[in-house]
Order: C-alpha cells, then structure tokens, then sequence
C-alpha cells in the first residue's frame, strides 16, 4: 500500500512539473529565443521534481528500495 501511494505521489509531481516544463516554452512565442528559454528551464525548480519524481517512480516500480 505505501509502494502504490508513493508511486501514485511521484506520478502527480512528475505530470504537474513536466506540463509546467512544456509551458515554458510558451516564452518561445513572446520572442525569447531558445537558448533564454532553455537556460530558464535548467534553472528552473520544475526541472528538479521531475527528475526527481522520475527517479522515484523508479525506484518504486522495480523495487529497488530495501
């Protein structure tokens, strides 16, 4: 039960970061250019969840946690 709702946790952090991600490159059409666009999306903390939802989602479906 604590494996599904960490999975079901990581899952909503992961496509509430991700789609603020693809939001940003609405900036894109404001006339940034890419290279602005992308720098601030790295330095952006969205970046970060998402990788680190990924990362759980992960560990939680192969069971890499003892």
């Amino acid at each position: 039960m604590n494996r599904f709702v960490l999975f079901l946790f990581s899952y909503g952090m992961c496509v509430v970061s991700c789609s603020h991600l693809i939001l940003y490159l609405n900036y894109r059409t404001l006339g940034y250019s890419w290279t602005a666009v992308f720098y601030y999306i790295l330095h952006a903390a969205e970046l970060y969840i998402a990788l680190g939802a990924l990362v759980m989602m992960f560990i939680v479906v192969y069971g890499l946690s003892p």
